[in-house]
């Protein structure tokens, strides 16, 4: 098999992994904004697998929740995948797919492909119409158009996706940037560089 990423590592036993619902709604707005959140959460509830409980995705393996593969060409945006490794995938066929460190760098690269397609999270006929057009793409797309049950059936997943959104996002508590640490490292260092200087100032006055 042709891979599209053969300097990465090859896995010969992918670990199956797992995220609860709620926490893939407070993944994705860690590292993005509510509307392409919305849209990520959306397309994984159209697709994913669920556990049993239907209260956490399921992976092929190594954090991969969405079947992203890594023998059909290099995605746009590829630096949180990390490993590759290989499953039959729901048409029978032997593919290879990418393997990612953890949640964060899944949700990340989702994020940022959703959000490649032009994808309104925040609007269900937006949403729908680019789902099927845009990221299903099924061969006869162009006859299920605005009010066709398929569309119509898509769009409906797409509602209850985000009833589950609403209800998790409730639960959310933003993260602190990073940034502030680091400000408050930085300042300590400049007050200790003053008080040093100032003391090597009076000392060497008497």
């Amino acid at each position: 098999m042709k891979s599209s990423y053969p300097e990465l590592p090859f896995i010969d036993n992918p670990k199956k992994t797992i995220v609860s619902l709620e926490d893939s709604v407070h993944y994705l707005l860690d590292v993005t904004d509510k509307c392409t959140a919305k849209a990520v959460f959306s397309v994984m509830i159209a697709e994913a697998s669920r556990t049993s409980d239907r209260k956490a995705f399921n992976s092929a393996g190594e954090y991969n929740y969405a079947g992203v593969q890594t023998d059909s060409g290099r995605w746009g945006y590829s630096k949180p995948i990390i490993s590759r490794f290989r499953r039959v995938d729901v048409g029978g066929n032997n593919r290879e797919f990418a393997g990612f460190k953890n949640n964060e760098g899944f949700f990340d690269f989702m994020a940022n492909r959703i959000k490649s397609k032009g994808f309104n999270g925040c609007d269900a006929d937006a949403w729908t119409t680019t789902y099927i057009q845009s990221w299903w793409s099924p061969s006869a797309k162009a006859r299920y158009g605005k009010g066709t049950a398929k569309y119509n059936s898509k769009k409906a997943i797409y509602n209850t996706a985000i009833k589950k959104f609403d209800e998790f996002e409730k639960t959310y508590e933003k993260k602190k940037p990073k940034r502030k640490k680091a400000f408050i490292g930085i300042t300590i260092g400049i007050i200790a560089i003053g008080i040093i200087a100032s003391t090597y100032y009076f000392v060497n006055k008497k």
